[in-house]
């Protein structure tokens, strides 16, 4: 019995049905189709295991992620997490300018800066000092800016850089320039933060 005499001739075309029986009644047409068959076979399995070895390496990476909100999720490691930012954060808030008023803050700055200036050997500088009042933070972090501008000396320059840099407090050079004409001069724009202190 062939596959031909198997299929209905009102359901398959005739031309189909003269086909099948032409080309399946060779044994070697019948070896080619269960060949094909096998491997159309081996490769969906082939398909599946993949998915089945994907399916499970990311069930296991799920498990292990869920044992690690498991771990975090104790009280001691959130507690030791909190102090640690607090630390952090009382830490960086020491290094901002805190003034009662935005006048002083800015009058602190400047001295600082003529004491700073005056040390490495800058005399005559002309300051501006302005602060940034739009402070939307819940710190209410306000800018202060210092436009500094003299004469150049240049290791009297370096002198102040490094007085700067080895400040306690959060200063930042936002621009420096040196220019040469009509005079070597420089001008530079120092900023930091400032914040109100605890008593306002």
């Amino acid at each position: 019995m062939s596959i031909a005499t198997m299929i209905s001739p009102r359901a398959v075309a005739p031309w189909l049905t003269r086909w099948l029986r032409d080309n399946l009644a060779s044994r070697r047409s019948r070896l080619l189709l269960i060949g094909l068959g096998f491997t159309l076979g081996l490769s969906g399995l082939t398909v599946l295991d993949s998915m089945h070895a994907e399916m499970l390496q990311s069930l296991s990476a799920r498990r292990l992620q869920l044992g690690r909100l498991q771990n975090l999720g104790d009280a001691g490691v959130w507690q030791q997490r909190r102090s640690e930012s607090e630390r952090w954060r009382a830490s960086a808030e020491s290094r901002l300018w805190e003034g009662e008023t935005d006048g002083l803050a800015q009058a602190n700055l400047q001295s600082w800066i003529v004491e700073a200036a005056h040390r490495a050997g800058l005399a005559q500088l002309d300051i501006r000092t302005s602060i940034n009042a739009s402070a939307t933070n819940p710190l209410k972090l306000r800018q202060l800016t210092a436009q500094i501008s003299g004469r150049f000396e240049p290791d009297g320059l370096f002198l102040f850089l490094r007085a700067i840099a080895a400040d306690e407090r959060l200063l930042l050079v936002d621009r420096l320039e040196v220019q040469t004409v009509p005079a070597v001069r420089f001008e530079m724009l120092l900023g930091t933060f400032l914040r109100p202190a605890a008593s306002s």
